[in-house]
């Protein structure tokens, strides 16, 4: 079953289908940058962290790299969580089925698993780091 509603609806249909652009819009954005900024830091890390220094790019150690994007991570899971939980409720949907609609429970599981794998990763190199 889709999300998308039947637009034949008129000015509700065309209201629910602009609220739904805007979230997708709104979400994929957030994913964009949560994804962006992670996969930079890493690509950094990896590019000039040399495994016999215990610091790197003006005295960043990697563990301070990593808890940075561990905080980073819960921000913008956060931020995704809340965005979403808006967008259900501006779309009309937040009353329904948590398993139907915007921002439902599949989408909010899949943003807690996103999450937490990114920050047990980062956690591991936090591990792993020179102090």
């Amino acid at each position: 079953m889709s999300d998308v509603p039947d637009l034949r609806g008129g000015d509700a249909g065309r209201a629910f289908a602009e609220t739904f652009k805007f979230y997708e819009d709104g979400k994929h954005r957030r994913y964009s940058l949560l994804f962006a900024v992670n996969g930079g830091a890493l690509t950094v890390a990896k590019l000039f962290a040399d495994p016999q220094a215990s610091r790197f790019l003006g005295g960043l150690t990697l563990g301070q790299l990593a808890a940075g994007l561990v905080i980073f991570t819960l921000a913008m899971g956060v931020d995704i969580w809340v965005f979403g939980l808006r967008m259900r409720e501006r779309s009309g949907t937040g009353g329904k089925s948590a398993w139907r609609g915007v921002f439902s429970m599949v989408g909010r599981i899949v943003l807690a698993v996103i999450c937490a794998l990114i920050v047990c990763g980062w956690l591991q190199v936090m591990r792993g780091a020179p102090a």
